[in-house]
């Protein structure tokens, strides 16, 4: 049987996404495209963040892709499960391209970061 070709080195598979948890610093790192393959993966890490006592989470998408409607909406629906479980998020590193597309859905405002100067705990 032979194995499907791995990515290079530092490189993730085209259809992957990575979830870093920091917990006590309220911080979920996610990496790769968020797509209908890869929205399952945002689903279990907020699932997980939903276990915790923290009360403000920052999802850091700096490096992220969001390729599809589902990824959007995979993205809109961990702001309303952690928005009815008394939680806040609040995206950083989004792109140009995502935060208008956030702001026309009118997530952006609840999502975006009114303050973009003022520092995101690491």
């Amino acid at each position: 049987m032979s194995l499907p070709p791995s990515a290079p080195v530092g490189e993730l598979p085209r259809s992957s996404l990575l979830a870093e948890v920091d917990v006590a610093g309220g911080r979920l790192r996610v990496t790769g495209r968020l797509d209908s393959r890869t929205a399952r993966i945002l689903h279990a890490a907020v699932s997980g963040l939903l276990l915790t006592e923290q009360r403000r989470w920052v999802l850091d998408v700096s490096a992220l892709t969001v390729t599809d409607h589902t990824g959007l909406r995979a993205i809109g629906a961990a702001y309303r499960r952690l928005l009815r479980h008394d939680r806040r998020l609040t995206l950083c590193g989004a792109t140009p391209d995502l935060q208008r597309v956030l702001t026309r859905l009118h997530l952006g405002r609840h999502l975006l970061d009114d303050d973009p100067a003022e520092p995101v705990p690491a």
